[in-house]
């Protein structure tokens, strides 16, 4: 009984932030910053003051995400939705496995597509 109420509580966020200037491009200022952790998801906070491009912008929010997921627990795929639960924010899910269903682990995730972060692993380990 214990064990489910814990489950239930949210966890703190663990400070994961990820910010854009890091990379030295001063027309991109983006931060992404985790602002709730539950059990396998993550409610990130995206803080836009330039956008540089917007194919930079895109993975430079990707990449963030597979740090999150990495961080979290080396996790492959994820599952997203943006605007949830409020404007400048993403819900994140982190999945065991491609065949999992997203909304097991929250309803707002149904039909979502699964995304494999290590498809996107050669531009991200470039990055850094």
């Amino acid at each position: 009984m214990i064990l489910a109420v814990l489950v239930v509580i949210p966890a703190a966020a663990q400070s994961f932030r990820s910010d854009s200037k890091r990379f030295g491009n001063p027309k991109m200022d983006i931060v992404l910053t985790e602002t709730e952790r539950l059990a396998r998801t993550s409610i990130v906070e995206i803080q836009i003051t330039a956008i540089g491009s917007s194919v930079g912008s895109s993975f430079f929010l990707l990449c963030s995400i597979r740090d999150l997921a990495r961080q979290r627990g080396n996790y492959r795929y994820i599952v997203k939705v943006e605007e949830q639960p409020r404007r400048n924010q993403m819900l994140v899910g982190f999945l065991d496995n491609s065949a999992e269903a997203p909304e097991l682990l929250d309803t707002r995730l149904a039909g979502q597509k699964v995304i494999d972060l290590e498809y996107f692993a050669p531009m991200c380990d470039t990055m850094k």
